[in-house]
């Protein structure tokens, strides 16, 4: 659980631009960011940075899970220079559980495919593609207002196909919550995406 955010949320006084700002703050110096910034090897991005001002409005996870007490700051991602591996940081507020104080296994689930879409995409033709299958396990509650850790690979991808694993863990690696595998398809005719 992070004090910092954990506190922010707890009090409304608090501008929405203060909170972020803070959780910012608290992000940054977590020890897996300072290591993942401090490899060579690693390229950071922040979430749906490349995302157009039409991608961002209608996304479920940039707009609609974004907020105070929900997904307060955009995820950092971290990949290696082949984009094949995956790691990604975020925080999981208090109002997006299923019981009170756990977060919903659905938002799990959406987490995961994005994570998965981020190294399955990149492997595809015309990096372009679409979760045609996703396999979930749950292995434990994850608690709401806490620091995760999400991980993804490419396990193999061949013709128009990426096959990718996920998992959501604790800030210390010590705990899995929930595992994901999924296939990811790109289309035979290519999509035209929407202006």
């Amino acid at each position: 659980m992070s004090p910092q955010a954990v506190e922010q949320e707890q009090q409304p006084d608090i501008s929405v631009q203060e909170q972020v700002r803070l959780a910012e703050i608290e992000r940054d110096n977590l020890d897996i960011v300072k290591k993942n910034r401090a490899d060579p090897a690693i390229v950071e991005y922040e979430a749906y940075s490349h995302a157009s001002a039409s991608e961002k409005k209608h996304s479920l996870t940039v707009s609609t899970l974004r907020g105070p007490g929900m997904i307060i700051v955009p995820p950092l991602m971290f990949y290696n220079k082949t984009y094949t591996e995956l790691t990604s940081v975020l925080h999981l507020g208090k109002n997006i559980c299923g019981h009170d104080g756990i977060i919903h296994g659905g938002l799990a689930a959406t987490i995961l495919d994005e994570a998965l879409a981020c190294v399955a995409i990149p492997a595809l033709p015309n990096m372009f593609g679409f979760t045609a299958n996703l396999n979930i396990n749950y292995r434990k509650p994850i608690m709401s207002n806490q620091w995760v850790v999400m991980k993804a690979k490419l396990d193999k991808s061949e013709d128009r196909k990426a096959y990718v694993s996920a998992w959501i863990e604790s800030l210390d690696g010590q705990t899995v919550f929930t595992e994901a595998t999924s296939l990811y398809v790109s289309p035979k005719v290519p999509v035209k995406k929407p202006e």
